[in-house]
């Protein structure tokens, strides 16, 4: 079926690889900080992870079309560029079936070899990149975090959040952040409770909004 598809272009199947690729990379961004997205793309980590996965993307989009003997075609690309690191796992077993050059001699385990050795070196790098991404995240969200407990008291934390999560539509939404509420009042500590207070805040609040009321000293929004 793979060979079947309509062939592309060489260098149109490697730009849209490319691309993809960053698309990928900017999912798994969103999909780890969600909220935090936009500042994780702000980090200068988050352009090496594109680097990265660019330079991934293109060695695997090498290896299944030219090592292997696959014709580049719509298919090929979507896949190579939206699964590559599956690939690099699965040692590209899916484009053995239709690439004659696989069978030769020696030919599958040196595939296999080089495609693991990929694999770890570019899952280390990813995963240093997102811890580094995350440290600056996490200095930040604590830097602010202290500033809301510097300027609001944890009754005027919780009050406020018990607003916010009763204002919530969609039940299970509601019900599970007032699970998380009740946990954090139940923290004997007086300081650990305000300040995982704070930190629920953070998660539920617009960052401007939360910024807007340390400046003017009130959590009650202005009309």
């Amino acid at each position: 079926m793979l060979e079947k598809t309509l062939p592309l272009p060489w260098y149109v199947s490697l730009g849209a690889v490319m691309l993809l690729s960053l698309l990928l990379a900017g999912y798994e961004l969103f999909k780890i900080f969600q909220r935090d997205f936009g500042r994780s793309l702000r980090n200068p980590n988050a352009f090496y992870l594109f680097v990265l996965n660019i330079v991934t993307a293109s060695v695997v989009w090498w290896f299944i079309h030219h090592l292997l003997g696959v014709e580049p075609n719509i298919l090929t690309t979507l896949v190579a560029g939206f699964t590559f690191p599956a690939l690099l796992r699965s040692r590209f077993t899916i484009y053995r079936t239709i690439a004659p050059v696989a069978s030769t001699n020696g030919q599958k385990s040196a595939i296999d070899e080089v495609s693991l050795k990929m694999d770890e070196m570019y899952s280390a790098l990813q995963g240093a990149l997102y811890k580094e991404i995350d440290l600056e995240l996490a200095r930040e969200r604590a830097s602010f975090n202290k500033q809301l407990r510097d300027t609001f008291s944890a009754d005027q934390i919780d009050e406020h959040l018990g607003d916010i999560i009763g204002g919530l539509t969609i039940d299970a939404d509601r019900t599970q952040w007032q699970a998380k509420l009740d946990t954090i009042r139940a923290i004997p500590d007086e300081a650990r409770r305000h300040a995982q207070l704070a930190n629920l805040l953070i998660q539920l609040s617009d960052r401007d909004d939360l910024k807007r009321a340390i400046r003017d000293k009130t959590l009650t929004p202005p009309l």
